[in-house]
């Protein structure tokens, strides 16, 4: 059953009283709708592990916010484009080579069209302007400084004190000016109200693709150029018609469901990412302040060795559910395929406005603190998950009879071939071994992937046949996000080698998520205290020239590659259907 509900005030986990709110909370602002003060559980109530980040959902946590105003809508091309054109004649912006900038500043704003064929800002040397028709599209192409921006020019237009630093972009959460949603905030809103219990998505459980606009959504904008974007509360639960909207696809008209959540807000899920104030730090929950939470002093360093803010909502451009679910964390360096430098034609913003800010505690970033994790003292740093050190006697092997001496996986085995898992043998367990478990993985650059999960393997069972059926527990792998086992196929070439570890178990497991959300995070936490012995196999695959030339060869050709059914679904990184890997 989809739920549907407008609320006043949720606290905890029932409906209260609503509180006493100052009277200026109780004016009316046009296209803002008032976010009352209360408490909520933030993080992931649902035992979602996230391949990429690690389990960054948690803990949950309990968390009380004062009052704010939030957009109902995303920042649109018109809005963004006003600001343009404000700041230009009042010469607090400059453009080079099609970006913009703050004058005599090094931080880009946004990309005009000159810059990226994605963005809807044109600049002919004059003014700005809207593209495309898209002015009530949500603004696309632009960096967190330009959001910023953005937030301190409407402040002014309102009469309201600015709350960015431009000198050091640092945030005053003690002003009453717009500003971008602390992470907490966001969560709190995209929520809205609803607590009892806590959803998947801001209107419900179900993924009814035709109340956001997510990549499983047939709207009609989905068609011609990228990005394919919708109008802001587009999804209104209306018979929309081509002959208003004159959208590229061929429905003449297309029938949308409600996608506001119980507080009036649109988009929360689906069209483009949202930014937010805070740095992403994948440990913060573990230390995060349980009122008005400002988010970290500083944040976790990406592969590519920058820190990056965080972005929430998902997507219409990738990931099952456009990576919509309401408690995903992101930072905004996962965008893509070509991370950092792919589009950001599916990122965006929308504004807060606190309430009495000025009578607040004086609010400071939280400073970043180490984390227990694994059972090891660790700094922040990039979000992969952490590499298990089980233990090891020596007396217990595992080995294929299909490999080369060398180690070599043969071609059946992979991509390139039948695609389905090798044998595998094991002797020399320890006494009191009631079950076991195998995972298969690869340590990429930039995150750990997974490509064969199997748990409660029998304790009788001595190895696994060729293309194994019907032998324990299949979990999911993070190549499709498919149950089973998903064959070495890297698209880049060279070498790959995969360690295959299988576990000993005191006692099987008792896991009650569906085999699809079992991911390698997931396995090892169950497995926690319960590790006997284990061994390892080292695996290494070398595609062949000819695959290889023939990928080439399709990509000199423009192909896209095929969309996936599924995805990885806490980055936002499209994948192709196959079970082709996207190692470097």
């Amino acid at each position: 059953m989809k739920w549907r509900t407008r609320v006043a005030v949720m606290v905890g986990t029932g409906l209260m009283a609503c509180q006493a709110i100052p009277a200026m909370a109780q004016e009316k602002r046009p296209g803002f709708a008032l976010i009352p003060a209360g408490s909520f559980e933030m993080g992931d109530h649902h035992g979602f592990v996230d391949p990429k980040h690690g389990g960054d959902e948690t803990p949950v946590h309990t968390v009380r916010l004062d009052a704010f105003y939030m957009g109902v809508y995303d920042v649109t091309n018109r809005e963004f484009c006003a600001f343009l054109n404000s700041a230009l004649a009042q010469r607090q912006i400059e453009v080079r080579n099609g970006g913009v900038h703050l004058a005599g500043g090094n931080d880009l704003l946004c990309e005009t069209r000159g810059m990226s064929p994605y963005s809807r800002i044109g600049w002919d040397g004059k003014a700005f302007s809207v593209l495309d028709g898209k002015e009530n599209h949500p603004v696309v192409c632009i960096r967190w400084f330009g959001a910023a921006a953005y937030c301190n020019w409407l402040g002014a237009q309102k009469k309201l004190p600015p709350c960015y630093s431009t000198a050091t972009w640092e945030c005053d959460f003690n002003k009453s000016g717009f500003r971008l949603p602390t992470e907490a905030e966001w969560e709190y809103a995209a929520r809205g109200g609803q607590q009892s219990p806590y959803r998947k998505f801001p209107c419900g459980d179900e993924a009814d693709a035709t109340q956001a606009n997510w990549p499983e959504s047939k709207n009609p904008f989905r068609a011609g150029p990228e990005p394919w974007t919708t109008p802001v509360g587009f999804f209104n639960g209306k018979l929309q018609r081509k002959s208003d909207f004159g959208w590229p696809g061929a429905q003449e008209t297309y029938q949308t469901a409600d996608g506001a959540n119980g507080y009036g807000l649109y988009d929360m899920t689906g069209n483009v990412w949202q930014f937010i104030n805070d740095w992403y730090v994948r440990d913060y929950y573990a230390y995060s302040p349980a009122k008005n939470p400002p988010g970290p002093a500083s944040g976790s360093l990406m592969p590519d060795g920058k820190a990056y803010r965080g972005m929430r909502g998902g997507n219409w451009y990738n990931g099952e559910n456009g990576h919509g679910r309401v408690s995903n964390r992101n930072p905004s360096y996962f965008r893509g395929p070509k991370d950092p430098d792919h589009p950001y034609y599916h990122l965006g913003f929308r504004v807060v406005l606190p309430v009495a800010a000025e009578s607040r505690p004086v609010i400071k970033p939280t400073p970043v603190q180490k984390v227990e994790r694994g059972g090891a003292t660790q700094a922040q740093s990039a979000p992969v998950a952490d590499e298990p050190k089980p233990p090891r006697s020596g007396s217990f092997s595992l080995a294929s009879s299909v490999l080369k001496a060398d180690g070599l996986l043969p071609v059946e085995f992979t991509g390139d071939g039948a695609g389905i898992s090798p044998p595998v043998e094991w002797k020399g367990a320890p006494a009191g071994t009631k079950a076991y478990a195998l995972i298969m993985h690869h340590m990429a650059p930039d995150q750990v992937k997974w490509y064969w999960i199997l748990y409660n393997i029998p304790a009788a069972a001595q190895g696994l046949p060729k293309d194994a059926k019907g032998v324990g527990t299949m979990g999911g792998n993070s190549v499709n996000n498919r149950i089973g086992y998903a064959p070495p196929h890297s698209k880049g070439p060279g070498l790959k080698t995969y360690a295959c570890t299988v576990y000993a178990l005191s006692e099987p497991l008792s896991l009650v998520l569906d085999p699809e959300e079992v991911t390698r995070d997931v396995l090892l936490a169950a497995m926690k205290g319960k590790i006997l012995d284990s061994a390892e196999l080292k695996i290494s695959y070398c595609r062949p020239d000819s695959a290889l030339g023939a990928e080439e060869k399709q990509r000199a050709g423009g192909e896209r590659p095929p969309r996936g059914p599924r995805d990885s679904r806490n980055g936002p990184e499209r994948q192709p259907e196959s079970n082709g890997e996207e190692n470097p």
